[in-house]
């Protein structure tokens, strides 16, 4: 049997463990290059949002459906600017928008259509109220001319009365315009609708994003570093432990024979 290698290699370097080491640094720069991305889109939206939230508070007054053209595909740079529009609030079609909470109180918002004399079809948030006791709103007849905030559409979860989106309210009639009001007032000749306060406009921050962002890129560039580093520190704490394990002095010292006493006289005679 040939002698085992004075320096074997540690098992840090073995084919693998480096495989495996490798491995794990790929999946987290991916990880980190992947959630990354994510954050920064989040960060970029944001910060989309607050400008167009800023520059739209300067804007006067519009019309709604000069502002949101027919066909487009959602409000575009008319989202967060206040406008109005004409027509008749449609009872049948008003829809109850659950799970939101204003200021720390569970809330119901009701959603209604308004349908103009240009045959487009308007969808507007006409307010809120406590969800204790809530009763739905009357609506008034004939004409009303509604104002609020302009918002895109929410995206569909596929539970009704959760989203305001088309896709969760019945009664269209007409081409739907790409975009709905958040009303601050809604009135006709024969009066308003009472009983609700107006949705909270949402005050939009740029949150985390960005320094999430930043944290994930971070995790990618030292990735690789760190495996190395890793393996390079676990092969010598292998190679220490068998240095320690090699030295004499970590062998322990035989075990001492002990000495014979001599037997006096006394004991001698008493043994006889």
């Amino acid at each position: 049997m040939s002698p085992p290698a004075e320096n074997p290699r540690p098992a840090a370097y073995r084919p693998g463990r480096i495989a495996l080491t490798a491995i794990a640094v790929l999946a987290a720069m991916a990880l980190g290059l992947v959630a990354g991305s994510w954050q920064w889109n989040r960060y970029e939206t944001r910060s989309d949002a607050v400008d167009a939230q800023a520059a739209a508070k300067g804007k006067p007054i519009a019309d709604l459906e000069a502002i949101v053209a027919p066909g487009a595909l959602g409000p575009g740079d008319a989202e967060w600017r206040t406008a109005t529009v004409t027509g008749v609030l449609d009872p049948t079609s008003v829809v109850e928008l659950r799970g939101r909470s204003v200021d720390n109180t569970a809330s119901l918002q009701y959603l209604a259509w308004v349908h103009t004399q240009s045959g487009r079809t308007v969808l507007v948030n006409l307010g809120w109220q406590p969800r204790s006791g809530a009763t739905a709103p009357t609506l008034p007849p004939g004409e009303v001319t509604v104002t609020g905030i302009v918002r895109a559409f929410e995206e569909d979860n596929g539970k009704p009365g959760t989203r305001v989106t088309p896709v969760q309210m019945n009664g269209i009639d007409g081409e739907v315009v790409q975009a709905y009001l958040m009303a601050t007032s809604t009135c006709g000749a024969n009066g308003c609708v009472e009983g609700l306060e107006p949705a909270p406009i949402p005050s939009l921050s740029l949150g985390p994003h960005l320094s999430y962002a930043l944290q994930w890129w971070l995790l990618t560039a030292v990735a690789a570093p760190l495996g190395v580093w890793l393996t390079r520190r676990d092969a010598l704490h292998e190679r220490e432990r068998a240095a320690v394990a090699a030295s004499p002095q970590s062998q322990p010292p035989p075990p001492k024979r002990s000495k014979k006493r001599r037997l006096t006289d006394e004991e001698i005679e008493d043994a006889l």
